[in-house]
């Protein structure tokens, strides 16, 4: 492997043998995790650091590996006011080819402006486990919703939290391959 080589795949190295570790010793399944994310300074630092981080990673492997070891898809969108470009590192749920996103914004009380994005322009493009390509995106209503909340919560437990820490309805919206 040339230097260049060795130097991109340097952090990617490290963060696997951190996550290794990590799994290893058990300290995802201790009250150790759940204590932090509890935490208003431990989430605010997560909210600053684990985004740019999982859009580097995402890049670099493909969209094989983000910080969490959860399925995260590096979206692409087009800014509703701007026209721009938006990228945002978001988590996931797999269904078949298509990917269900969920606007939790950490429990905020605001839609991620990505949701609005979608709403304005609901063509993308993602980056998610090899795959780098076009999608359409459409906001699930209804009973529609609700099926899908509900495997939603049973995926990620932490959606729950987050629709009772607010008063807004959390929007999920559903990616399709455009291919």
């Amino acid at each position: 492997m040339s230097a260049p080589a060795l130097i991109r795949a340097a952090p990617i190295r490290v963060f696997l043998f951190f996550a290794r570790g990590l799994v290893t010793m058990g300290l995802l399944q201790t009250g150790l995790v759940k204590n932090a994310l509890e935490s208003d300074p431990v989430v605010n630092l997560l909210k600053r650091t684990v985004p740019p981080m999982d859009r580097f990673l995402l890049k670099a492997t493909r969209g094989w590996a983000n910080t969490g070891l959860q399925t995260v898809v590096l979206l692409e969108t087009v800014g509703a006011k701007s026209g721009q470009k938006r990228e945002i590192a978001t988590l996931c749920m797999p269904m078949g080819l298509d990917l269900i996103v969920v606007g939790s914004n950490w429990g905020g009380d605001r839609d991620p402006a990505w949701v609005h994005n979608l709403r304005a322009n609901p063509e993308a493009v993602v980056r998610f486990r090899g795959y780098y390509g076009p999608v359409q995106a459409k906001e699930l209503k209804g009973r529609e919703r609700v099926a899908m909340w509900d495997s939603l919560v049973r995926y990620n437990p932490q959606y729950a939290v987050y629709q009772e820490g607010t008063s807004r309805r959390i929007p999920v919206m559903q990616l399709t391959r455009s291919e």
